[in-house]
C-alpha cells in the first residue's frame, strides 16, 4: 500500500468548533472533566487545525517529528510496518475526541507506526514548541494535560501488552 502525503486544505475548525467536535469524539478521553470551555480554548490556541484527505499520511514510520495531534473529526488507521519494510499490520484505529503522535511527542525518537485517514479528518496539530509556549502561559492546564496524555499512553501500552500475552 502506498500512503500520499497529508493533503492540507483549509480547515474549517474554530476553537470553539474544535472543543466542541473533540468532546463529541468517541475516542479515548483525555479525562480533562474539570476543564471548561475556556481551558479548551487556550490549549487550541496553541494548535494548528489541519484537514487530512481520506488515504492521506498523517503520520510516517520512521520521521523525526514530534508533534502531538488531537482528532476532532474522522478516523485514522494506525499501521506498523513490519521488519520486512513491506508488510502492514493494523495497530489501532483513532477515532475523534482521541490523540494520535504521543510517543514521538515525549521521547523524540522517530515515529513508531504510521497513521492515514481512512475518511476526511480534522485535527489539531500541536509542536513541541508551541507545548512549551502553551505551558509558559497556561502551567497548570499543561500539567493536567501531560498527565491526561501519560494515562492514554499508559491505557494503549496495557492494552498491547494484553494483545501480547493472549
Amino acid at each position: 500500500m502506498t500512503f500520499d502525503m497529508p493533503h492540507i486544505a483549509a480547515p474549517s475548525m474554530t476553537p470553539d468548533s474544535a472543543i466542541a467536535s473533540f468532546r463529541a469524539g468517541a475516542g479515548e478521553t483525555l479525562q480533562l472533566h474539570n476543564w471548561r470551555d475556556a481551558d479548551w480554548q487556550q490549549l487550541f490556541r496553541f494548535t494548528t487545525f489541519r484537514s487530512v484527505a481520506p488515504g492521506d499520511v498523517l503520520i510516517r514510520q520512521g520521521e523525526p517529528e514530534r508533534t502531538i495531534y488531537f482528532v476532532l473529526r474522522g478516523q485514522l488507521e494506525v499501521v506498523l510496518r513490519s521488519g520486512d519494510g513491506i508488510s502492514m499490520g493494523r495497530v489501532a484505529l483513532v477515532e475523534a475526541g482521541s490523540i494520535l503522535g504521543e510517543v514521538a511527542f515525549f521521547d523524540g525518537g522517530p515515529r513508531s507506526a504510521t497513521a492515514w485517514a481512512v475518511d476526511g479528518c480534522e485535527v489539531a496539530a500541536m509542536t513541541l514548541d508551541q507545548f512549551r509556549e502553551f505551558g509558559k502561559t497556561n502551567p497548570d492546564l499543561a500539567r493536567e494535560l501531560v498527565f491526561a496524555l501519560g494515562r492514554i499512553l499508559a491505557t494503549r501500552l496495557r492494552q498491547t501488552n494484553a494483545r501480547l500475552v493472549s
